[in-house]
């Protein structure tokens, strides 16, 4: 009996069986996909058999057929809905029915499900409703916690006008659904802050003593927008305060963390709520000092703004992913389930360009499924891959012109780094030019050292062979074996300086360009044991000049040496103007 026919005459018991039919044959095949709407307008009867077969269904179909997700989140809806119906087993039916659907769904859907359940938040909407429809955002948080910090700046407003409802129940779904939010804002500078930020949502007079706390914090880590969509309603409070104190301190705040957001595009959507009130306060405020601080937040948030409204939004677009799917599968005209299985893929891809899970075996693994019913793996697969490269493109911020654009270009290579099993880098520009000096940050196992050595093996890809451009590797350690050598014998013993054909002479001169003379502090023809550590640096720094090199890369040049010696290789690397270095540094 085809789908259809079952819907027809749909009673409790008929579950599995149309659930083994639609993993059997498909959305399409089965029938699913075109009486999807069937089954929704059933589970919205007044006839409460019917409801709760339909709801029984719904349920069964979310949990038992996951391939099925693009069809069956059409039934949330009638789901949430049917959370104030009058009977009771409806109501448990719909609510387990709503569940099923969140929380078995591809968490990279879950932005799929939002404009739904947001729809059932307005105070018109029946209690019941509203609050089943708190639980599905709230049961994000266990099942996929990225994607529901991902999504927080458009669920915390939503949530956050629940949170003064007058009716109990309503304000105790939104709090749960708040602090479960609060549980993925991924920000440890601020995650002991959690509880003080839910209560400065329902007790205005407290804003105060929390804006004073906050203004404590050393916020070191950097910012994205789950935790801006958390702490911006609050600064937003803070700055409507009367208390000048109050308005200081979120001024202070601001400049702080928005100094640490790494991604203009994070900061965006609170730039139009954050700036005007500041702009306000900076001409309103009469302490000169409290209105200086506030001056400052201005300035900070408009440079902001300035690389916001520069950068191209990295933003997944459903539309136009949407229209690279249709175009993958030539299938333009696409309707029905088919389409719907589209958009649920767009809705997926998009999440992850967002969150940056950007590698072929990830989105084969989240994308391939919504596909089965139409066409073959290998097919898929291939279009799939296709719209993940085109996705990548999109990804791509272009260059901004350098302000000293004449300077020679000496790289301009992207690349993919890997130490044994672990993706250090992927797809990562680089683009150096004679005579400046670039930081390479990053933490412990990062792969800072690793990068260095690659580039001077020779092994990142795109970049200049050694031919071109002459990249030298500066390292201060002295071999054991090698220890007993006078400086000028360690430096022309050198198989690359060898390679050269310096003299012993060229190889004095050099030294006593760093300050290696007969009179000096280091001789030239003492041992390199009798060397400090500043002075074997500096010998380090003569050898990879004498190799004429373009580019120093430098691994903690400043490690064990005191202020005199630090000081002296910052003026010695910018006197280089022709040379280009890479530098990592612990030194601040």
């Amino acid at each position: 009996m085809s789908i259809e026919s079952k819907l027809e005459k749909l009673s409790l018991g008929d579950e599995p069986s149309v659930v083994e039919e639609v993993k059997k044959n498909g959305v399409e095949k089965s029938g699913l996909a075109s009486n999807i709407h069937v089954l929704a307008g059933k589970a919205e009867s007044k006839d409460d058999d019917e409801a709760i077969a339909s709801l029984t269904l719904i349920k069964a179909l979310a949990e038992g057929a996951p391939d099925a997700q693009a069809v069956t989140k059409i039934c949330l809806s009638a789901c949430l809905e049917q959370a104030a119906a009058k009977n009771k087993a409806v109501t448990t039916a719909a609510t387990d029915a709503a569940l099923a659907i969140c929380q078995n769904i591809n968490p990279f859907a879950i932005k799929s499900l939002l404009p739904v359940i947001f729809s059932k938040l307005p105070v018109e909407k029946k209690w019941q409703t509203r609050e089943l429809a708190l639980k599905c955002i709230e049961s994000f948080g266990e099942r996929a916690p990225k994607q529901l910090g991902n999504a927080l700046p458009e669920v915390v407003p939503e949530v956050t006008a629940c949170m003064w409802d007058t009716k109990k129940q309503i304000k105790t779904a939104s709090t749960n659904a708040m602090q479960e939010a609060l549980k993925v804002i991924g920000n440890k500078d601020i995650e002991h802050m959690t509880d003080k930020i839910l209560t400065a949502i329902t007790k205005p007079k407290e804003v105060p003593e929390i804006m004073h706390v906050m203004a404590g914090v050393t916020f070191v880590q950097s910012v994205e927008s789950p935790a801006l969509a958390m702490v911006v309603p609050l600064l937003l409070r803070g700055l409507r305060e009367k208390n000048t104190a109050t308005k200081r301190q979120s001024a202070v705040i601001i400049n702080n963390m928005s100094k640490l957001v790494d991604d203009p595009i994070d900061a965006a959507p609170f730039l139009p709520l954050l700036l005007p009130a500041l702009e306000t306060n900076a001409t309103s405020i009469a302490d000169p000092e409290a209105r200086g601080v506030t001056e400052k937040a201005v300035e900070q948030l408009n440079r902001l703004k300035g690389l916001a409204d520069k950068a191209v939004s990295t933003r997944g677009d459903i539309s136009k992913l949407e229209t690279e799917f249709k175009k993958a599968f030539s299938a333009e005209d696409a309707s029905g389930g088919l389409e719907l299985c589209i958009q649920h893929a767009a809705s997926v891809s998009t999440c992850m360009m967002d969150l940056h899970f950007m590698e072929d075996m990830q989105w084969k693994k989240n994308i391939l499924p919504t596909f089965t019913s139409y066409f073959d793996a290998v097919k898929t697969e291939e279009k799939i891959e296709k719209v993940r490269v085109e996705a990548e493109g999109m990804l791509v911020i272009p260059d901004e012109e350098d302000e000293e654009d004449d300077a020679e270009e000496l790289c301009n290579c992207q690349f993919t780094l890997a130490y044994g099993t672990k993706i250090l880098l992927h797809n990562t520009k680089m683009r150096l030019l004679r005579g400046k000096k670039y930081g390479l940050l990053g933490g412990n196992d990062s792969g800072k050292t690793t990068l260095m050595r690659s580039i001077a093996n020779n092994q990142v890809e795109g970049f200049p062979d050694s031919d071109e451009v002459r990249t030298v590797f500066v390292e201060a350690d002295i071999q054991g074996e090698q220890s007993h050598l006078s400086c000028i014998e360690y430096v022309f013993v050198d198989p690359k300086i060898q390679a050269l054909g310096c003299t012993r002479e060229q190889v004095r001169e050099m030294l006593a360009t760093v300050g290696f003379v007969p009179d000096g502090k280091a001789k030239p023809d003492h041992a390199v044991s009798t060397l400090s550590g500043g002075w074997r640096m500096k010998l380090a720094l003569a050898r990879a000049m004498l190799q004429k090199a373009d580019i120093l890369l430098m691994d903690e040049p400043t490690n064990h040496l005191d202020v005199i010696n630090v000081a002296w290789v910052k003026k010695y690397l910018n006197s280089l103007t022709n040379v280009t270095a890479i530098i990592v540094s612990h030194d601040s």
